[in-house]
């Protein structure tokens, strides 16, 4: 999907659990990924993207083992669809 004109490219912070950092380090999610934190607790990286559907979809994939850190609106929609999803089996 292309983005619109009025999208703008934004500044994501992921950190992920040891264990899925190692696969997020071999495939990264986008070209801009740059490492923050590598260390036994943590792997974060900073994207630079057009935070649209598919990127959504792409963190909610990695389920537990991601937290959004940054930014704030990102965090917000993943919460909001993890919350939406287990009214599903409440």
């Amino acid at each position: 999907m292309l983005p619109d004109e009025k999208d703008e490219v934004e500044q994501v912070i992921l950190s992920f659990d040891t264990q899925q950092g190692k696969y997020v380090k071999d495939y990264p999610l986008h070209e801009s990924q740059k490492e923050i934190i590598d260390n036994d607790e943590e792997y974060r990286i900073a994207l630079n993207v057009y935070i649209k559907f598919d990127f959504i979809m792409e963190i909610l994939s990695y389920g537990e083992d991601v937290e959004v850190i940054a930014p704030e609106s990102l965090k917000t929609e993943v919460q909001k669809r993890y919350s939406n999803a287990k009214q599903l089996y409440d």
